[in-house]
């Protein structure tokens, strides 16, 4: 017998019994041992779900204490205005003018609850159902919004008129029928008119070593470019109004509330 031959016999034997174990083992591993850990998570993630569940089904969120034993004082400190205190420099708020200052008012007049004086403009007006309001213009036509109280509540409805034409009218709005008459009638449309507007300025007032001493005011007249119409009411009494103005009818009374025309800057 030949001892090479017999040799690399046995060795080709012996290799192939390791190829062929090592096929077996991934076979078992890939198939066997895989699905048993598989199944594994799997019996845990059903176990954690049915716990969880069986948490929400039976579990009860912690009471919440609504009761407040500090109520009645936030309620004290909300309702109840801080006292005033008196300033620890009251020459600063006196009557300033530029070059000085005058100390006649003290901070304890400025504490002094102030009387409003009534407006001119408004007062004994009689409240109307029907006011209308300048929304813009051109040389000939003129846009206004017309506001009329209709049953217990506010309707509005545009209209463009043009001169010697009469301010509103009867319009359908849905299943009413709402009168937005105003018996005014426009005289004059003025598309590009001068309009006297007014600026605060407030000016720091300091002394010669730049000490503080008080403010200034002083008040600008300029003027703007806007838009007016003259209107006549129905005694023939004549009344000018500016865009953005609103003209309040009463029973006998027209009231033209004029629009803030003053601006604050500071220096």
């Amino acid at each position: 017998m030949n001892i090479k031959y017999f040799t690399f016999k046995h060795c080709e034997k012996f290799i192939f019994g390791i190829i062929v174990s090592y096929l077996i083992y991934t076979v078992i591993c890939t198939f066997v041992i895989a699905s048993l850990k598989i199944h594994n998570i799997d019996s845990k993630l059903l176990s954690l779900s049915a716990i969880i569940d069986r948490k929400l089904k039976t579990g009860v969120p912690p009471p919440i204490n609504t009761d407040r034993k500090d109520a009645a004082q936030l309620e004290l400190r909300l309702t109840t205005p801080p006292a005033a205190s008196l300033s620890l420099r009251p020459d600063l708020f006196g009557n300033f003018i530029p070059g000085g200052s005058s100390r006649d008012i003290t901070a304890k007049d400025l504490l002094k609850k102030s009387e409003t004086p009534p407006s001119s403009g408004m007062e004994g007006t009689i409240p109307g159902t029907t006011e209308f309001i300048l929304k813009g213009g051109t040389a000939d036509r003129a846009l206004i919004q017309v506001r009329k109280f209709y049953k217990d509540k506010w309707w509005a409805e545009s209209f463009i008129i043009g001169r010697g034409e009469i301010i509103g009218g009867g319009r359908k709005i849905g299943p009413e029928t709402v009168d937005f008459h105003t018996y005014c009638r426009l005289t004059e449309i003025t598309p590009l008119a001068p309009k006297p507007f007014f600026t605060k300025k407030t000016t720091a007032l300091q002394s010669e070593k730049n000490d503080f001493l008080g403010v200034s005011i002083t008040e600008e007249k300029h003027t703007i470019t806007t838009s007016q119409v003259t209107f006549e009411d129905k005694t023939g009494e004549t009344y000018n109004v500016w865009i953005g103005e609103v003209v309040k009818l009463g029973t006998e009374t027209v009231t033209v509330c004029p629009a803030a025309n003053t601006m604050s800057t500071n220096q």
